[in-house]
Formats: structure tokens, sequence, C-alpha cells
């Protein structure tokens, strides 16, 4: 027998090595738990579950219940989103398809109570939002000053939740009267003055839409100044004070 060369021999198992890789590679299977790219498809009578350990559902997402007409196999599809207690934490479901078919969101706190709501009809159901309290028409019923400094005729306490605060205020006074709203003492755009003839008095409701210097949460306290000219008055009347978005 020919004596075989010793790198040939190196290559024939160097050969082997490689197929012996490749045939594990195509018998293994590929992780299935990402995607890479595409989409996750749940039909119309399937749902994502999210589990806890003990087997409570934490996210339903698909079907849920009740069925909007089970004979006729129309479907709910909706969400319910739990806290680890089993307590609903958010839902966008409809309890009675039948009579109330319109899906309203609603945020709940861990005792059960609604704290946030959609309205079937279009807006909010909850929370209650104060509209402002009607006041006097007459000027006679206004803070006034005659003062030539910067006077507060109103002051009241708040909390911040929005980034921006909005401001309407009826002023009646001479030409050169001016109004300001402050933030805990700090002065929340200019200074909005009466313009007109010198000597006349005026009225006009002055609006503003600012930011609130304020993180959310803090403490506020709100103060509406006026001040007037020399042998002047002014007087004003706040008709709307609102946290709003930016």
């Amino acid at each position: 027998m020919a004596t075989i060369p010793t790198d040939l021999l190196d290559r024939i198992r160097d050969i082997e090595r490689r197929i012996r890789g490749l045939m594990a590679s195509a018998n293994s299977s590929p992780a299935m738990n990402q995607v890479g790219n595409g989409d996750i498809v749940v039909g119309d009578q399937g749902r994502v579950r999210v589990r806890t350990s003990l087997g409570e559902d934490l996210l339903l997402a698909g079907r849920v219940q009740p069925d909007r007409d089970s004979e006729t196999q129309q479907y709910q599809q909706g969400l319910e989103l739990r806290r680890d207690d089993g307590s609903l934490a958010l839902s966008l479901v409809t309890a009675d398809p039948a009579n109330s078919p319109v899906q309203a969101l609603r945020v709940l706190d861990h005792k059960g109570d609604t704290v946030l709501a959609t309205d079937s009809a279009g807006g909010l159901a909850r929370p209650y939002l104060p509209f402002p309290t009607p006041v006097p028409v007459g000027t006679a019923g206004w803070e006034t000053t005659g003062a030539t400094d910067w006077t507060t005729l109103y002051a009241g306490p708040g909390f911040a939740q929005h980034p921006k605060v909005y401001c309407a205020i009826d002023v009646f006074g001479t030409v050169g009267s001016a109004v300001r709203l402050l933030v805990n003492g700090e002065v929340v755009g200019a200074e909005q003055p009466l313009a007109g003839t010198a000597g006349q008095a005026v009225t006009l409701t002055v609006t503003l839409v600012e930011d609130l210097p304020a993180s959310f949460g803090d403490e506020l306290t709100f103060e509406i100044q006026a001040k007037a000219p020399a042998s002047g008055t002014v007087a004003c009347l706040p008709r709307g004070l609102y946290g709003v978005q930016s």
C-alpha cells in the first residue's frame, strides 16, 4: 500500500470536522423568542397573554369578554392590564356590548375606582373638571386699586399638573393701567397694559398662555396684580385659570 502523506490525512480530518459542524448546524433550531423584522399577527379569535409565575393574567390583548354577539361570532377585541396583585389597572373594553357598544378607555386605582375614563359620547367621563365660578358682570363688584405700584388683588393656591398655564382676566380702568400674573412670586409673561386714549376708561379681556415655572406636583401660589397710572384706577376680575398642554 502506498504511503499517504501526513498533510493529506490532516486535510481529510479537517473536511470531516467541517461536515460534522454543518450537519449539527442544519439540525439545530434558531431562537424563537425574538423577531428581527416583520409582524406578529394574532387572528380574530386569538390573543396575547402575559402571566405571572402563579399563572395570573398581567396583560391580555386581543379577544376579550364579553363577546359582542356569540351567536354570530362577533368577538370583541380589546386590552386589559393588571397589577401583579391581580387588580385591574387599565382596560379598553365594554362590559355591555349591546347597550354600550363604544369601548371606554379606563385607568383604575388599586381599589378599583376609575380615576380616568373616556366617555362614549366623546370627551372625558372621569375625572369631573370644574368650570370657572360665575362672577359679577358689573365692574363695581371687582377688586380695584388706585395704587401706582403693583398691588395684589387676587391670590390662591394650586398644584402643577401641566407644562403651561392659561389665564383670562377681565380688566376695567384708566388707560395706562396694567395687570400681570405671578406664580410663586415669579412674573409669568409680560404685563398687559390698557391702551387707548389717555384719560378714558376701557374694558378688555387679557389672556395669557405661558410656561408654568414649576415642576410637576409642586404646590403653587397664584397672584393677580394690577397698577394704575397717576390719578387713575383699575379694577380686574379673573375669569379662568387652567393648566394646559404644551
